[in-house]
Parts: structure tokens; C-alpha cells; sequence
């Protein structure tokens, strides 16, 4: 009962903020605002702390063949994308992208585990960060593959199984 109490008093003390302030939370809608500029806080902590490439946190436990960081979003009624990296990222001061012509992007799927009927086929990309100067590390990352699922009508409210080839 004490903290019903507790959360009661909370809800009344906001509402009552609300209602003594007489002013709404704008939304974006209403906008574009004036920007508010605020001085930086000297006493806040600077840099970050950043883990070395070999901490065992950051230790890859796949092949780089096998797919990671797999994303599904819906795109409409009818269609989902389905995104997901293969390789190895690579960060230093030469660094080559991969090719990520040398790989398919498909999506095999069905409506039972083991039975895929059906197969799309997508596209993937590579993406960097090179500097044109000494000094700072490059960036490349794994291939980066997006295959549409499209005309799967009344099928996204229902289990839909996957797998991705590359």
C-alpha cells in the first residue's frame, strides 16, 4: 500500500506541475524552433573510454561468413526487408574493402522450419571511412546485405521461417 501511496503522490505532484505551468511539451509538428545554445560543462568527464580491439568483449565468435547483426522491418501491409552483415569489419591505416560483388544476397523463406519455397534476392554494399591524412584510423565495414521480402500477402501477422545465403 505505501508504494500505491508513493506512485499516487507522484501522478498528482505532475499533474499539478502541469496544470500550475499552463504550458504543453511542443511537438515537431508545431516546428522548425530556434536552436538554444547552452555553454559546456566544464566539470562533465571529456574523452571516452574506449575498448582496445583485442578485449575479449569484442572477440568475434563466427566465421566471418556467417551472418550477424540480422534486422527485419516491416515495409508495408505486403513486404519486410531483411538486413544482416557478413565479414569482418576492418579498422587501420591501410585498409581494403571487401567486395561485396564477390557474394549473393538471398533470403530463403517458407511457413515451416526446414520447407523454404520461396527465395529473394537482394543487393549489398560496402561502406568506409577513409582519412585523407595520417594520423587517424580507417574504416571499412563488412558486406552489408538487404533483401525485400515482397508480396507475402496476409502472411507478416503469421511465423514466417528464414534463412539467409550468401
Amino acid at each position: 500500500m505505501d508504494s500505491e501511496l508513493k506512485i499516487l503522490l507522484t501522478i498528482i505532484l505532475v499533474a499539478m506541475e502541469v496544470v500550475v505551468t499552463e504550458q504543453r511539451i511542443p511537438t515537431t509538428v508545431e516546428g522548425p524552433f530556434e536552436p538554444v545554445t547552452r555553454r559546456f560543462d566544464p566539470s562533465l568527464r571529456r574523452g571516452s573510454d574506449d575498448l582496445p580491439m583485442d578485449h575479449p568483449r569484442l572477440k568475434k565468435n563466427v566465421t566471418s561468413i556467417f551472418p550477424e547483426q540480422i534486422a527485419l522491418a516491416i515495409s508495408s501491409p505486403t513486404s519486410m526487408w531483411v538486413s544482416w552483415v557478413t565479414g569482418d569489419a576492418k579498422i587501420g591505416s591501410n585498409v581494403t574493402p571487401l567486395d561485396p560483388s564477390s557474394v549473393d544476397s538471398e533470403v530463403w523463406y517458407g511457413k515451416q522450419s526446414g520447407k523454404f519455397s520461396s527465395k529473394r534476392r537482394g543487393n549489398s554494399t560496402v561502406y568506409s571511412q577513409l582519412y585523407p591524412f595520417e594520423g587517424l584510423f580507417n574504416y571499412t565495414s563488412g558486406i552489408i546485405h538487404h533483401v525485400r521480402i515482397d508480396g507475402i500477402v496476409n502472411q507478416l501477422s503469421n511465423l514466417i521461417f528464414f534463412i539467409l545465403s550468401n
